[in-house]
Parts: structure tokens; sequence; C-alpha cells
């Protein structure tokens, strides 16, 4: 690529990356408790192993050490308090895949670098309902998927758009950016389509993503041609917040050269993040390899950057918005994958992209998003770097967390 290269700032100052709301997912596995223990806490340690800050980080504990510990908790009665301020702190039991099985107990909360704090679970329910960080919602009129973190919001096309004023094929992943810390996407399809590309506030859909892969969409690479999918044929939302949304798109049959492969993808965002974590599986006959490319639609003053410099590599495009509309500022797309999955960086007419290849039916995890510097979270592409380096160790070393039967306490 003739105007790619690769640059890797400088660590992020703690202000900073507090202020990017980003935030890896904790991956930690959670060692549980002696078996028996009639406890009626868990204690919870979770510590950032990194030197560098972590804001809005999501900690998870299996479920399954969570009741055996307290065998009557239940996602409507189970709460989480910091120690050291005793204060509730937003929790939510979640399945990650849609399998019906519950896996994991999240809440967050943002360390300094190397610091560790100390939480209780208790078999009681909240004292008061936590405020949702996340949303996800289908709009039935054009067939949308919508959701959304704190940050920004996103969008995904169904195969009814085909049936309106809107007809494309795409399965590109559209970005609405925000300059408010609020969730906005239901109010925005309620002020009508024309509306919401107008920034009277609160940002705006200023991003076209066309019949691309937009910010973060996958297609079959073979023989140097991208064979992109068409929009999804079904969804289903597998959980809704307060920390955490997921759903599940599956997309119809695809020609690629002679190979017929279909793929289905989950995606979900944590609370305070720009990033989504976007689980793909290639489905083919046999066990086949299946090529694909994950990359960004192009923009006019647009400039590509890639980085291998972490485990996790990332390739990004800064530029800025569209002016039409009013709109305003610059805007980085990104995508984040395993260094050792990328087998070339390539650029198109319209595109940035990796390629990569995985195996039918394996499970393969990008992370997609997007920032703008009207969000007042992105000063510059500096700062966008710096948070695409910082995010790439935060997914390669999840906080380390470790639990142990509590103290039998009264509930309140």
């Amino acid at each position: 690529m003739t105007t790619l290269s690769i640059r890797r700032a400088v660590s992020a100052a703690f202000v900073l990356l507090l202020a990017s709301g980003l935030s890896s997912r904790a991956l930690g596995q959670a060692s549980a408790p002696a078996a028996g223990n009639s406890a009626r806490t868990l204690d919870v340690r979770a510590e950032n192993t990194l030197g560098i800050a972590r804001a809005d980080e999501t900690v998870a504990v299996s479920w399954a050490a969570v009741r055996q510990a307290l065998s009557t908790a239940t996602p409507a009665t189970v709460r989480v308090r910091e120690m050291a301020s005793r204060g509730e702190v937003a929790s939510q039991v979640v399945d990650n895949d849609g399998d019906g099985q519950l896996d994991e107990l999240i809440f967050q909360a943002s360390f300094f670098p190397g610091e560790s704090k100390a939480f209780v679970v208790e078999g009681a329910a909240p004292t008061t309902a936590a405020k949702s960080r996340v949303f996800a919602m289908h709009d039935e009129p054009r067939d949308d998927i919508a959701w959304e973190s704190d940050r920004i919001a996103f969008r995904m096309y169904g195969e009814g758009l085909k049936k309106t004023s809107s007809a494309m094929s795409s399965s590109g992943v559209d970005v609405w950016v925000k300059s408010v810390h609020a969730l906005i996407v239901d109010k925005w399809y309620k002020k009508g389509h024309d509306a919401y590309h107008v920034d009277t506030g609160e940002g705006a859909d200023f991003f076209d993503v066309g019949e691309t892969l937009g910010a973060g969409g996958t297609a079959v690479w073979r023989d140097g041609k991208m064979y992109r999918p068409d929009n999804f044929i079904s969804y289903r939302i597998i959980a809704n917040g307060p920390v955490r949304t997921v759903f599940e798109l599956q997309y119809p049959p695809l020609d690629a050269g002679g190979l017929q492969v279909t793929e289905t993808k989950r995606i979900s965002i944590d609370g305070g993040q720009y990033f989504n974590r976007a689980v793909s599986i290639f489905r083919a006959a046999g066990n086949t390899e299946v090529p694909y490319a994950i990359g960004l639609v192009k923009r006019k003053g647009m400039v590509g950057t890639e980085s291998k410099a972490n485990q996790w590599a990332w390739l990004t495009g800064w530029g800025p918005v569209t002016p039409k509309n009013g709109g305003h500022g610059e805007m980085g797309t990104a995508v984040l994958l395993p260094r050792d999955r990328v087998i070339d960086w390539k650029e198109n007419d319209n595109h940035y992209f990796a390629v990569a290849s995985a195996r039918s039916g394996e499970a393969v995890v990008h992370y997609i998003g997007a920032g703008w510097t009207s969000s007042g979270d992105f000063r510059d592409v500096s700062a966008w770097w710096q948070t695409l380096d910082a995010t790439a160790q935060r997914i390669a070393t999840p906080l380390k967390v470790t639990v142990a039967a509590g103290q039998a306490t009264a509930a309140r």
C-alpha cells in the first residue's frame, strides 16, 4: 500500500485514557472457591497488570463461580459492591453467545496503571435499578439493527431495507457519531431518517457506508477479489444492558467465485467503549479454509495506517468528516485482529483492509469501532493512534481476576 505506514504512538497519560472511555473486554479466568462453601458473599479482586490506565474496564466473573458461592443467586438477586466505598456497582448476568446458558457476571471499574481493586458479590437484589450504558434495537420499517454504547452508535442493514426508498445491498457497518455520553438510537429513529443526518447538538449520522465494508465489515477474499455478503436475513438480540449488549446476525449464502459461504456474525459492546467485539463464523462445504477481508471504506481526505507493534494488530483510517448536513470534525475508523492472523494488508480503490483466513465453522474475533474529534475524547490523529495501541494491549492482557468465598453477611 502506498499510503499506509506503520506508526506507533507513545503511551497514554492517565487523564487522556480516562477521557477516551475505551476498554478491552476482561477475559481473565477467575478461580472458583472450594466446593461446598456456603458463604453468602463472594470476594473479587481485579488487578490491572499493565503500566497504562484502563477506563471503564469490564470485570468478568464466571456465573458458575458466583452460583457455587451463592447458591440462591439469580440474575435479579445478585449485586456488586466496591469494597473501598461500599457503594453498589452496576452489574449484569450475561449469556455471551446466545446458547441459553448464563456465562458471566460483569461489572465495570477504572484502574490506574498497576492498580488493584476489591469488590464483593452479594446474593441480594440491587437497591436501585442500574442506568443502562448500552442499547440495541431492530427498526422494523427499515429492517435495521442499530446499537450503541454511551460513546458511539452503529447500524447494519437487513433484507427488508430493499423494500424501502433507501434500498441497497450492504453488509457494511454504519457509524453514528455522538458528542454526548447518552443513549440516542431510539430517540434518533423517532426523529426520522432525514433528521438524524443533521447535527442538532448530539452528533449525527455523517458516515456514508453505502455498498461497502463501512467501518469493519467482512467479505470473502478469493483470487484477488472481494465478495461482500448481502444484507442480513435474520437477527436476534441476546442481551441488552445495562453493561453489555449482544446481538447476532445471519447472512444468506454467498457465491464467492464458486465457493459457497455463509456467515454468522455476533457483535457486543460494553458501556464506555468505542469498540465492538465482533465474532464471525464462516461456513463452507467440508473443512474448507475461507480466506476473508476485514476493512474500512475510504473517505475523501482519509489516510490509512496500520501497525503490528502489539499482539493485536490494527488498521485505521483517519480524515475529515464529510461536510454535508453540517458535518464537522475528523473521524477515525479501525479494526483490530490478532497479529498472527494477518496474511497481508491491502488497499484498493474503495477500501483499506486486512486479509486473513479462517477454517469453516471456526469463530474468529475482531474488534471494530470509530472515534470522532467532536466527542471530546480524541483531540487529533495522534490521540486516536495512542488509543488503538492501548486498546490492543488491553485486549491482549485482560485484568487479572481472582475470587474467594467471603464472610456471611445479612442482606440490606
